[in-house]
């Protein structure tokens, strides 16, 4: 019997000196105080679990190309916007996307080579996509212009004739090169002949 009482006694004495110790654990899981400050001296503080601390946060799963590349947003004329950007200046235009790079090559080698500095662009346009007008379509291009044939000169555009070839070169189409002349327009197609490639002018009654 005594054998038997020795033993609960230290059965006991072993749970009394656990508890504390799992208690103790049990705080340290409920409550762990965190106080964060923000740049004007304002603090707070905010009790944040051991095993939220010790969590992990799951991994999001992209299931498809499209979650990764959100659509593009269409305007009313089809046009996916692309934007060009002046290097030097900054100034922005939109254009469509698949003319992007058309473009932005066309200001570049203005403002790299030949001593352009592009102030200002303009680009697609409301309206309905015409021969008479390619802006709405995000095929042109107005670069530097206050008016029609008529630009900002301390963009420092080169000469219409070299403006026209610098164009060409990108596969686009200057303005300057028509008789009624658009001097800083560039556009994708060429919708009407240059001046110079007219062999007869008819006289409009």
């Amino acid at each position: 019997m005594k054998f038997f009482a020795a033993l609960a006694a230290f059965a006991a004495l072993i749970v009394f000196t656990m508890l504390p110790a799992e208690a103790g654990q049990r705080h340290r899981q409920a409550a762990v105080p965190a106080v964060s400050c923000d740049n004007d001296g304002h603090c707070t503080t905010r009790t944040t679990t051991a095993a939220a601390l010790n969590s992990r946060p799951s991994k999001t799963k992209y299931t498809s190309a499209t979650a990764r590349h959100p659509a593009q947003v269409v305007d009313a004329n089809g046009n996916a916007p692309g934007a060009i950007v002046s290097a030097k200046t900054g100034a922005r235009a939109r254009v469509g996307v698949a003319y992007a790079a058309r473009f932005q090559a066309y200001i570049n080698d203005l403002e790299n080579n030949h001593g352009a500095r592009i102030l200002f662009m303009g680009g697609i346009r409301p309206g309905r996509c015409s021969a008479a007008s390619e802006h709405p379509c995000g095929k042109a291009l107005d670069v530097c212009q206050l008016r029609r044939g008529v630009v900002d000169s301390r963009c420092n555009l080169p000469s219409r004739r070299a403006l026209g070839e610098i164009a060409a070169s990108h596969g686009l189409f200057e303005g300057g090169r028509w008789c009624n002349s658009d001097y800083g327009h560039a556009q994708v197609d060429v919708t009407a002949p240059a001046c110079a490639d007219r062999r007869t002018r008819i006289v409009q009654q």
